[in-house]
């Protein structure tokens, strides 16, 4: 799987180049719109998270967050405590920096490769910023999408069983006595890892904005346009969809949600690059997730409005 995601990219960059040569005014205001759309609404929103949340668990303060949240996200979901918070805190930080924070857990020993895998799929979710502010949606709408995006990874989360055990508060305090590297050196890393996912989002988001407008030469209904973008990038793709009023608009922003576009995707295999996890799994996760979304998201329409 690992050497058909390097040659999709391939791909992916021999067309963009070519076509970048050929269409260059308009590249130019893609790549602009792409750039303006990461220094107003991600850069802001995201990157502070990541610093911050990759300065707690390199200096141990994270496992004080974990110690708390055990009592009640551990009996639900059958999770350790790190697990537990890193759980948590994905329902808040968005994606790709959820993979992000599970990877540095992984490097510093806090988790495992299969609670890795299982983690990748249920702690993926759009950040509330972009749901509640980017999309300009009534709140009863945002809030009816927000639901149809969290409730199938919660209901996963529940029919998993495995042992856990609960942290002490020896176990806290030791870790804040021993963290894994001093505060200057975990600043520098944190700001550094979190630059170079940047790099990654921005990277991949132009290439899919690229993609996407190429297909406006092969495809001239609009509508259809705007739901193949989603699938290639989800933020655009939500935000051209809802100019239409359709019944299945609400529903394909819930998949485009849960499944997070080919560019997160990518973005996230760039990110757990040297993780031995498995991407075909990661995807089918994502995929199922994005069916369940769309699907209830369908019914909690079709019901109430």
């Amino acid at each position: 799987m690992k050497k058909a995601n390097y040659y999709f990219t391939l791909c992916l960059v021999l067309f963009t180049t070519i076509f970048s040569f050929l269409n260059m005014f308009q590249i130019v205001k893609v790549s602009t719109n792409v750039i303006q759309i990461v220094l107003t609404n991600l850069l802001p929103s995201l990157l502070p998270f990541m610093i911050l949340i990759s300065l707690c668990l390199s200096l141990g303060l994270f496992e004080i967050f974990s110690y708390l949240i055990q009592f009640i996200f551990s009996p639900l979901f059958h999770l350790t405590p790190h697990m537990s918070s890193l759980y948590f805190v994905s329902f808040f930080c968005g994606y790709p920096t959820n993979a992000k924070i599970i990877k540095e857990s992984y490097e510093l020993g806090y988790i495992n490769i299969k609670q890795l895998q299982h983690l990748l799929s249920i702690a993926s979710f759009s950040s509330l910023s972009f749901i509640f502010v980017s999309l300009h949606l009534p709140i009863n709408i945002a809030f009816m999408i927000y639901i149809s995006h969290i409730l199938p990874s919660i209901c996963k989360a529940f029919w998993y069983k495995q042992d856990y055990q609960l942290m002490n508060i020896r176990e806290t305090i030791y870790q804040l006595k021993n963290p894994h590297m001093n505060f200057v050196s975990a600043l520098k890393q944190s700001i550094t890892s979190s630059l170079t996912a940047f790099i990654f989002i921005l990277g991949y988001m132009l290439v899919f904005q690229f993609v996407g407008y190429s297909l406006e030469t092969l495809i001239h209904n609009h509508f259809v346009l705007s739901i193949i973008q989603g699938f290639l990038e989800f933020s655009s793709g939500s935000i051209q969809l809802l100019q239409y009023q359709h019944f299945l608009v609400y529903p394909f922003v819930s998949f485009y949600l849960s499944f997070s576009g080919l560019s997160v995707l990518m973005q996230v295999d760039n990110i757990l690059e040297g993780i031995p996890y498995s991407f075909a799994c990661y995807f089918k996760d994502r995929f199922i997730h994005g069916i369940l979304s769309f699907l209830l998201c369908c019914a909690i329409q079709y019901l109430t409005f």
